[in-house]
């Protein structure tokens, strides 16, 4: 992608990130963030806001957690929608076991009375107990439900060791930050405390409406490509 902008402002050193937090906080509309790094506390922003009815778009790479996971509450699982369906398949064959299971258990149960007429139903009864109760508990402990997982606004985790060579790494690197489609931010910053606070960075602020429809539209492209393999949902959360 090529653009041009006419409307810019630099930011360079320690807290430059400070401005781009403070834009998504007061988003309006839409937030779309690039970043390979995130800070938990910041995706707690951006599950806040989504609470708060906005539409946001997150891009990463290889993980969601980092470092300062440790000493944050927050969990990959918040970002996800469980969804639960019966699989009608599974339902069946799992019922019609186990009502073999429990025929052959009340069939140990009478083998058992009839033992009082002949000594020979005893090994009956007890082949059949030995053999219906694990059945039962096996078949019983079978879900006939399908469990899935949707992230609950829109998140793309690239992996960067699926280049075209095995030992490549090829990395979503760029950090970029979309406010309202009327701001946009660009520099080294990744959306981390230490991207905002600590480490000295350059960001650039761009509010030329064109260029940021063309980097908008890059977002989206890149959201949808496939020449980076997506780690599907199971890679990146905790489940």
């Amino acid at each position: 992608m090529k653009t041009t902008s006419k409307d810019d402002k630099i930011y360079i050193g320690r807290k430059a990130g400070q401005e781009i937090i403070k834009e998504i906080t007061n988003a309006k509309k839409s937030i779309k963030i690039v970043s390979p790094y995130l800070s938990p506390e910041y995706i707690k922003e951006l599950i806040a806001l989504h609470k708060k009815g906005k539409e946001i778009t997150l891009i990463t790479a290889d993980s969601i957690k980092d470092s300062e996971s440790f000493h944050s509450n927050f969990r990959t699982s918040d970002l996800l929608d469980k969804n639960t369906s019966l699989n009608k398949d599974r339902y069946k064959k799992r019922k019609s076991r186990l009502y073999l299971s429990f025929f052959l258990f009340f069939a140990s149960i009478f083998s058992l009375i009839l033992y009082f007429i002949s000594s020979f139903f005893v090994y009956t009864a007890v082949f059949l107990f030995f053999i219906s109760i694990p059945l039962i508990i096996y078949f019983y402990s079978i879900t006939p439900y399908d469990t899935t997982y949707t992230p609950i606004f829109r998140i793309k985790v690239f992996d960067s060791k699926t280049g075209k060579k095995p030992w490549s790494t090829e990395l979503v690197h760029s950090k970029i930050f979309v406010i309202d489609e009327s701001i946009c931010f660009l520099g080294s910053a990744n959306f981390t405390y230490s991207g905002f606070e600590t480490h000295y960075e350059t960001v650039i602020k761009v509010e030329d409406i064109n260029a940021i429809r063309d980097i908008s539209q890059e977002i989206e492209n890149l959201y949808n490509s496939h020449e980076l393999k997506a780690k599907p949902v199971k890679d990146w959360a905790s489940l």
